[in-house]
């Protein structure tokens, strides 16, 4: 309760304090093209290495204070493959929207992000997912080069939530490191 109290009151001074334009003019379009690929945090029945392609979308809009801080919506997808210990393999997709809190000319930047993610199979070895639909959730720290290489680690978090489906339903999760390399033009 004391967490989401936290969220919310951050959340609206955010929002309407430091932030006193909405930059309707910041460039919007295809962004960021990489590549992704991580490990299973923790094991637990197999152990998971994920390996994809990724494209990011900047949104038309960003939130920005005098000093040049702010927040840039983005949505993104990516396709991969998504390994188990004894080498099961199956087709990630994911869509999804993320922010990202930068400043121009200042390398460093957290995101975070929810996306939907979409396997072709709901069992990987041992493991039972639930469904082939999967929700997630990630935090990020990456650096962009003033050339446009781009480096990150992400933290991901993936699993059915119980959102469509009874509670009888296996929800294991899922939690990778995952390290990008990418380009952004």
């Amino acid at each position: 309760m004391a967490r989401n109290l936290i969220i919310l009151f951050s959340l609206v001074y955010l929002l309407s304090n430091p932030w006193p334009a909405i930059c309707a003019d910041a460039p919007g379009g295809w962004n960021e093209v990489g590549l992704r690929m991580g490990l299973q945090a923790g094991y637990e029945h197999g152990y998971f290495r994920q390996y994809e392609m990724f494209a990011v979308y900047g949104l038309p809009w960003d939130w920005r204070s005098s000093s040049g801080w702010g927040l840039a919506p983005q949505l993104s997808v990516s396709a991969g493959a998504l390994l188990d210990d004894p080498d099961v393999s199956g087709f990630i997709g994911t869509v999804g929207a993320g922010l990202v809190l930068d400043k121009p000319h200042f390398g460093l930047a957290p995101e975070i992000g929810i996306n939907a993610n979409f396997l072709d199979k709901r069992h990987f070895g041992d493991q039972d997912f639930g469904s082939m639909l999967l929700f997630g959730a990630y935090i990020g720290l990456f650096y962009r080069f003033d050339d446009g290489l781009k480096i990150g680690y992400r933290l991901q978090h993936i699993s059915n939530g119980h959102i469509f489906y009874e509670e009888g339903t296996p929800n294991p999760g899922l939690d990778m490191h995952l390290i990008a390399v990418s380009w952004t033009f």
